[in-house]
């Protein structure tokens, strides 16, 4: 199981691969905070097991995990670089597809617009400031905010994708499905 500063570390390696010059993008350690919340939060509500094992508390700038917060005060309100050496992140390629989402979705947003948003609803609001924010609170709300499920998230193995596929064309050959209703163009009408 990777540890929360797997999941930092790529998140800030993922804001590298979105600058323009291949620089790492500007996180505070509050933004990163945040951004690993939210990992957890929705790995939780997917698949119902935490992304990392490290406990997220509730804190007065919202949810923190200690041990995050202990590798990142050395930054103070700093922007911060790669916490370890990116070749030993420990992720696997479904983990890292979770993540990229997440920051895609999240990571446009600064330090304190993420704080907002945690502290606007969620289970953030319901537990006592310094204690560990609940799994099954945080996995009854991600779960609200889903608009995919854990099996419509494409496999990222090689060998998931060669069999899915040889199941559709075999379906296709049964007259079952027709493939051409699949190839929809990006940003057309049916796949708004």
């Amino acid at each position: 199981m990777p540890s929360v500063i797997d999941v930092a570390t790529y998140i800030l390696e993922l804001s590298k691969l979105d600058s323009e010059d291949g620089e790492y993008e500007l996180i505070s350690p509050m933004k990163l905070q945040k951004l690993a919340y939210f990992c957890q939060g929705f790995h939780l509500a997917l698949y119902g097991a935490p992304l990392f094992p490290e406990a997220i508390e509730a804190w007065t700038h919202g949810p923190v995990c200690p041990r995050l917060y202990h590798a990142l005060k050395v930054y103070g309100a700093s922007p911060i670089a790669a916490i370890i050496d990116p070749d030993k992140i420990n992720l696997d390629e479904r983990e890292k597809n979770l993540i990229g989402m997440v920051y895609e979705s999240y990571g446009q947003y600064s330090a304190a617009k993420l704080r907002q948003m945690t502290h606007k609803e969620g289970p953030w609001n319901s537990t006592w400031e310094g204690s560990q924010i609940p799994k099954d609170a945080m996995i009854r709300y991600f779960k609200s905010l889903l608009i995919v499920k854990a099996e419509d998230i494409p496999p990222s193995a090689p060998e998931e994708k060669k069999e899915i596929l040889s199941i559709l064309r075999e379906a296709q050959t049964n007259g079952e499905i027709n493939l051409a209703e699949f190839s929809e163009p990006v940003g057309s009408a049916a796949n708004r």
